[in-house]
């Protein structure tokens, strides 16, 4: 096995591996270069849903069926993230996954079935690296705040319907995952390094400020997050796997491909409490 770094502040390819074979040593390094590169990339991997599966496993407890995306009809913890013609990519948005419910992921596990030969890149972003270069008095300031997380930008998206009444699926689904308040800054349970945890999908708001001075400040650490300084970017290829530490990444996919024909399939990793 050879790891690569390939981005400036986070990311690294994994040669000479297959994941669908680890032995416990071999996975043992993985997982050390896992906590340190945030997300690691794999060429040319071959994965049933069963090894897919078994291959979260190894991180930890399987996060249950996702309430909106679609899944294997055999495996509903397997997610299908798919674009086909008349079915277009919706609005994307950096995000770190599932910050709605009240504890986030450990990771995710993608690995793409088929891709358009240009477009569709996905970039993740290192949010440690984010606060790390925030001055002194500003970190301090971010400790003491707390945000709200919530499920609203899934609301008119392609994950969401209108039923006969003209209720929202995704309303009323949302009912069983309140806004969750969480610091601002939050502490990775393995490296103990502190990461700026909010991103623009799922943050709604500093708690307890006033809309337009929470949005202010939400938009000046986002735009610092945007930069490029703190990014690797993928280009996918069929048969790709990435693996990102979702306690410290965000991530944006680039939908610049319209609607030709994309699948890629998600296995993700429960997180534990603090």
């Amino acid at each position: 096995m050879v790891i690569r770094p390939c981005g400036a502040a986070l990311g690294a390819f994994v040669d000479d591996v297959s994941l669908a074979t680890l032995n416990a040593e071999v996975f043992k390094v993985l997982y050390k270069a896992f906590l340190q590169y945030r997300v690691l990339f794999f060429r040319d991997q071959s994965l049933s849903p069963e090894q897919h599966l078994a291959l979260g496993k190894r991180f930890g407890e399987l996060e249950p069926a996702h309430p909106f995306f679609p899944h294997l009809a055999q495996h509903d913890q397997v997610v299908i993230i798919e674009t086909s013609p008349g079915n277009p990519p919706g609005e994307s948005f950096w995000h770190t996954d599932m910050t709605w419910q009240a504890i986030p992921p450990k990771c995710s596990i993608l690995h793409a079935q088929y891709v358009p030969p240009v477009g569709g890149d996905t970039l993740w972003c290192d949010m440690a690296a984010v606060f790390a270069d925030l001055s002194n008095e500003e970190q301090n300031h971010l400790r003491t705040l707390n945000t709200i997380h919530a499920l609203h930008a899934f609301e008119g998206s392609r994950y969401d319907a209108v039923d006969a009444n003209g209720q929202s699926r995704v309303a009323q689904k949302s009912q069983a995952y309140p806004p969750i308040v969480r610091p601002m800054v939050t502490r990775h349970p393995e490296t103990g390094d502190e990461v700026l945890f909010i991103n623009e999908q799922f943050t709604r708001s500093v708690q307890e400020w006033e809309d337009a001075q929470s949005q202010a400040l939400l938009d000046r650490l986002f735009a610092i997050a945007r930069q490029d300084r703190f990014h690797v970017r993928l280009k996918w290829q069929a048969g790709t796997v990435a693996i990102w530490d979702n306690r410290v990444t965000q991530h944006f996919a680039v939908t610049d491909y319209g609607d030709q024909p994309r699948r890629l399939h998600r296995v993700t990793v429960q997180g534990l409490p603090d």
